[in-house]
């Protein structure tokens, strides 16, 4: 097989899947999520991903019905009914089906949904020239409303964002919280440089917790830049010497417009960072061939 959607550890082709009109996931938005991609049959940081699942499902107070361990041996065993070396994964699990009504009482199993499909890599121009992005006046939801740490199914304020940003025909748009700083976007985060500093909004702020934002600090730090938590308006942004957004499946993508004004990309911290970042799968994927149980 070429793509396949497993639902409840059952396996159907892309046309045929189908979920009951009953499910939380589609009348609420009551379901959780991860997307990660795969780099010669290795899912990148998976260990992290699953982490991140597990911890949005017990912050919505959701048992995912396995161990972290057996969830990736989980993946993995699905993963062996694709011949296919590099592969979009995403898992999204629902509270479940049953009655209309706001009590999760109603519901006992959860509905375990993973799609598998070939990954369709950002075109080469995105990494050689950068993209363009809006910085929108949109607020992201606060924590204390939906903590952005829940990755959920619940997507409504970054779908707004997002048709906001198509307006002007940007790649992402970033959404601002309270004070006017920039957040995150909709499905990356933000990092600019002010000569060797590195700047990007902290984890305190209405951002999810990115885990290929960890490895870009991580690596920057090896690199002799100074990182700098806290927070930046567009302004700011605006007047950076570089900016670039990261997630898993674009790695460290250059940004050359900001709401149609031109910025400098790819300059030269972006270009170490993502050749150091390119470094880092390489590694981590050697290590995992080596010893992960599932192959």
């Amino acid at each position: 097989m070429k793509e396949l959607v497993s639902i409840n550890d059952q396996i159907y082709s892309i046309k045929e899947a189908k979920i009951s009109v009953f499910d939380r996931g589609f009348l609420f938005g009551d379901a959780v999520y991860e997307v990660t991609r795969s780099y010669g049959r290795i899912f990148f940081q998976i260990e992290d991903h699953i982490d991140r699942l597990f911890n949005s499902a017990d912050n919505i107070n959701m048992n995912l019905g396995r161990t972290k361990e057996q969830m990736i041996a989980h993946i993995y065993e699905i993963y062996k009914k694709i011949d296919i070396d590099n592969i979009y994964m995403r898992i999204q699990i629902s509270r479940g089906d049953g009655p209309i009504g706001m009590s999760p009482k109603l519901v006992k199993t959860p509905n375990e949904v993973i799609y598998m499909y070939p990954f369709q890599p950002s075109p080469g121009e995105y990494y050689s020239q950068g993209v363009s992005i809006c910085v929108t006046e949109r607020r992201r939801n606060a924590k204390r409303a939906l903590d952005p740490n829940i990755k959920s199914g619940n997507y409504l304020n970054n779908v707004l964002a997002f048709i906001e940003g198509e307006k002007i025909n940007a790649y992402e748009t970033f959404m601002v919280n309270a004070q006017g700083h920039v957040t995150e976007g909709t499905t990356s985060n933000i990092f600019m440089v002010k000569g060797k500093t590195i700047i990007t909004p902290p984890e305190e702020y209405d951002i999810l917790k990115g885990i290929t934002r960890k490895i870009v600090i991580g690596i920057a730090q090896n690199e002799k830049f100074k990182i700098e938590e806290k927070g930046f308006g567009l302004e700011e942004l605006l007047d950076a010497d570089e900016v670039f957004l990261t997630s898993s499946t674009r790695e460290i993508m250059p940004i050359r417009l900001i709401n149609q004004n031109k910025v400098s990309a790819p300059g030269a911290a972006t270009r170490i960072l993502h050749s150091k970042y390119k470094e880092f799968i390489n590694d981590y994927c050697k290590r995992a061939a080596s010893t992960h149980p599932w192959k």
